[in-house]
């Protein structure tokens, strides 16, 4: 079977709700709404331990974080942890990573050309060994910066860092455009695009600065403050910066001889409160603005055009779901479920439920607490590490604005 390249396009902090075909009414994303056209789109998907390091563990592994290879923040992708990208080369694949990893910390690798800028907590500069980079093969990649102007990344064995002259996701679609255009192996193709934003900080370039705050769409869970009303414009702005990039890659692969075969995957790690529940901004809530994500696969003729699809998909299911599609076998240890049957348009009886956590959680402040949580149809209920209790009628209460631990003991039960 001839395999196809397959092509992760991973943002951060993207909550799922904000795309043009979920009914965002402040965002234009065309890039992403063809893509969904074109394949599908998931409109109930989630990020089952939303904050960065553990989440994208769990998508390089089909594991819970609590189980997985990236237990914690600040964790790092376990030395001899299987992952996507080894089993994608047991299947004949080449391998690429661009971009922010987040998941192989080591806090002494921080090289002189990084140490001279200034700032005090650089723990996040720091160069990523070969032995963290969970088998990927070609490297373009980097830790944690927020900086989305002077931003960096680390080639291969280079011990020094090698800027980017652009904004981060700018300069980073060009480095992946150019290494598939110059891609001349034999094997087929597995990379990953992974930018930050629209990760904070609110930066964003000028031509995508077109949002009016005052003008904006909030939701009824929405904090109304001036300064989350100013950081949403650019928050918006950097979303549809990332759907234009997505658009130049596209373009890209679309127009190479010999990638016209190729399974293009859109999702985020996590969402973002941006307003929402009295948070500034952040995610490691299990409020839907910090577990919904995007999640949008395509790949034509081969994917059934279905547009927007019911049902739960998490994080954990990435990595099966993408084996599946290739006809590789699914190993027994992968905890997520393998959707492919429904993206090709066949008979699919998928979970009726999705876990959601947060474990290892770096205490910044008194509500970093870990908690664990159960999202079905309607309902949606979490226990924090302290007591306390959420339980939310979804089908009722979408914005999440009632609690009723308190008030329906038999349903919390």
């Amino acid at each position: 079977m001839k395999r196809p390249h397959i092509v992760y396009i991973l943002s951060d902090q993207h909550r799922g709700q904000a795309m043009g075909h979920m009914g965002d009414p402040n965002v234009l994303t065309p890039q992403m709404d063809r893509l969904a056209s074109e394949g599908v789109s998931f409109s109930r998907a989630y990020s089952n331990c939303p904050i960065c390091t553990p989440s994208r563990g769990s998508i390089f592994s089909g594991r819970h974080a609590h189980s997985g290879p990236v237990g914690a923040f600040f964790d790092n992708y376990k030395i001899a942890a299987p992952s996507t990208a080894t089993l994608l080369r047991d299947q004949g694949y080449h391998t690429a990573y661009f971009g922010k990893w987040h998941c192989g910390i080591i806090r002494n690798q921080i090289p002189d050309n990084i140490k001279e800028i200034g700032g005090s907590d650089k723990s996040g500069w720091a160069r990523t060994p070969e032995r963290h980079r969970a088998g990927f093969q070609d490297w373009f990649g980097y830790e944690c910066i927020n900086r989305h102007n002077g931003s960096f990344y680390y080639h291969n064995d280079d011990t020094q860092a090698t800027f980017l002259e652009k904004y981060e996701t700018d300069g980073m679609t060009d480095l992946a455009i150019d290494y598939i255009q110059s891609y001349d192996k034999e094997e087929p193709l597995f990379l990953v695009l992974s930018v930050n934003p629209p990760h904070f900080p609110f930066l964003v370039p000028e031509e995508f600065r077109r949002h009016d705050p005052e003008g904006l769409s909030v939701p009824p869970n929405f904090s109304e403050k001036p300064e989350l009303r100013e950081k949403m414009a650019i928050w918006y702005g950097m979303v549809e910066n990332l759907d234009w990039n997505i658009g130049r890659l596209m373009d890209a692969v679309q127009n190479i001889p010999g990638f016209e075969d190729t399974l293009t995957v859109y999702f985020s790690d996590h969402g973002e409160f941006i307003g929402s529940h009295g948070y500034v901004t952040g995610k490691a809530q299990p409020y839907e603005e910090a577990v919904r994500i995007p999640s949008i696969f395509h790949w034509p003729g081969k994917i059934k055009e279905k547009g927007l699809s019911d049902g739960f998909f998490s994080i954990i299911d990435m990595l099966p779901t993408t084996l599946g599609l290739i006809g590789a076998p699914v190993p027994d240890w992968i905890q997520g479920t393998d959707f492919s049957p429904l993206l090709r348009g066949n008979e699919f009886k998928g979970p009726d439920s999705v876990l959601t956590e947060i474990v290892g959680n770096p205490h910044w402040s008194m509500e970093s607490k870990d908690w664990r949580g159960i999202i079905t149809d309607s309902w949606k209920y979490a226990f924090y590490e302290d007591g306390s209790e959420m339980l939310f009628n979804t089908a009722e209460d979408p914005y999440e604005m009632n609690n009723l631990a308190s008030t329906q003991p038999g349903k919390r039960e």
